[in-house]
Parts: structure tokens; sequence; C-alpha cells
């Protein structure tokens, strides 16, 4: 078996008594890989990487990141394996009231003792991998959407991680911005080895970077494999993905308990 950065066995998972998100689901990520998770909206896709991260815990089953069960490390344990993922959040959440170069050097202050010097470098290093050099000075409102969600990137891999989780990060960006991000997303997993997993419904880019693919729909994994096989797929949900039909197997609806007609009193 291939040493995995990410083993998710099994998990259920849903906000207190509402319809499950997840059900059922397990897929692994392979070191030094890019695995994606595709699939419509609503189907759990974001909420994968949150228990990932440690933000909500499972209802059952296991989360186990670098071989840690999430569910039963201890805060400070939590803290520190935060410490090896970054995080790129959809339209990259910047610190509104913060430079970029404050933006930027926020995990490199509160996480390491290095001094300013160093972490001026680091900033510096880290915008000119993303062609941005010279914005340290600029607010998070002067930027353009491709900028600032370049930005976002430096400030996530300020600290190398070894496991980069992105969210939908080509979304709202222009077709050049949009593989300039898929460009240096390849570019890290190679030169850092890093491990990525890649929420994302960009069909054409996903299928030129990602080293493998999970299909999710209606909170349970229905494919798995690689660009080659995700695109010559027989699955009818899949291929409805794909192609962008309105009719298909997948659903676009909440599943809400609610019955809409006894809801509005009509029978």
């Amino acid at each position: 078996m291939q040493n995995c950065s990410v083993v998710i066995n099994n998990i259920t998972f849903g906000y207190e008594d509402n319809y499950p998100i997840l059900k059922d689901v397990s897929l692994d990520i392979p070191q030094g890989k890019i695995v994606a998770v595709m699939g419509g909206s609503g189907c759990g896709k974001t909420t994968l990487l949150r228990l990932i991260s440690g933000q909500n815990k499972v209802s059952s089953g296991e989360v186990n990141v670098f071989g840690q069960n999430i569910a039963q490390i201890s805060s400070r344990e939590l803290l520190r394996l935060r410490k090896r993922l970054g995080v790129l959040f959809q339209f990259g959440a910047l610190f509104t009231d913060m430079s970029v170069y404050d933006n930027v050097a926020f995990s490199l202050q509160e996480h390491t003792n290095l001094p300013k010097s160093i972490i001026k470098k680091i900033v510096a290093m880290k915008l000119k991998a993303v062609g941005l050099f010279g914005v340290e000075n600029m607010m998070p409102q002067d930027l353009s959407g491709g900028m600032a969600r370049r930005v976002a990137l430096a400030r996530a891999t300020a600290l190398d991680p070894e496991l980069m989780l992105y969210d939908e990060p080509f979304t709202g960006l222009d077709p050049i911005s949009l593989q300039v991000s898929a460009m240096l997303i390849q570019q890290f997993s190679k030169t850092f080895k890093q491990t990525v997993v890649l929420v994302t419904h960009d069909i054409k880019t996903t299928l030129e970077i990602a080293d493998s693919i999970y299909f999710m729909e209606n909170g349970k994994i229905i494919l798995h494999g690689t660009p080659d096989e995700i695109k010559h797929t027989s699955n009818p949900a899949v291929k409805q993905f794909i192609n962008g039909n309105v009719d298909g197997p997948f659903l676009y609806e909440f599943q809400s308990k609610l019955n809409y007609h006894e809801y509005l009193g009509v029978t």
C-alpha cells in the first residue's frame, strides 16, 4: 500500500439532526500526489476538507491525517498537525485589514521564532513564487481577484506545508489567472513533494493536473480513477457532470427531511 497523507475510512457526517452530508465515505490521498474531489454543489466536498483539517469531527468512521486519528488527538496535537498543512479557502479569504506582507507573514509570525529579517525574505520568496513580488504594501481591496487568490496561495504555503487543501481555487478566475493558478499548484506539488487535495468544479483543468479523481454524488463516492479513466467512464452521473447535462442522476435539490407540500399545507 502506498504511503498516504490522508486515509478516510467509512465516515458519516451531518450537522445536528439535518440530513447526513457524507455517508460511508472512504478515500486515500497518497503522499506527494494531486487528488481531486469533484461533484455537484452540496454533495459534501468542502465538508470533507473541514473534516481533514479538524474543523469538524465525524459522526462515525475515521479521518487519519499523517497517521493520526483526528477525532482522538488533543487540541495541542491538532494545532501541531495543522502546522503541517495549508488551506486555500474559497475566494482567498485574506485578512482585509492587513497588507499583503502581513497576510503572507502571519503564520510565520504566529508559529515560528524567526527574526524579522528572515521572515521578510521568506515573504519575498513566496510572493516571487506566485509572480507578485513588489505588492507587499498593497491592501487586499486593491488587488484583482486573480492577484488576491495568488496572495492567498503564498500565505497558505508560507510554512512549506506537506499537505495542501484547495477549496475551489479556480472559481471566478479569468482563463489566464486560472491557468497560472493550476500551474502553481502543480509546480508546488512536484517541487516540494507536496500532497494536494483539490476540491473543484473545473473539469478541464482538473483532468490536466490531477493524478487521480474522486467523484461524489449525494454524499457518497461514486467513482475513483485516473483522469483518463474518468474521461472514458460509462458512469451516467459522472458523464452528466462532465458534459454539463441538466437531466441525469445528479440531483440539484437539497435532500430535505421536510415534505414541501406538507410544509405548505397542500395535499
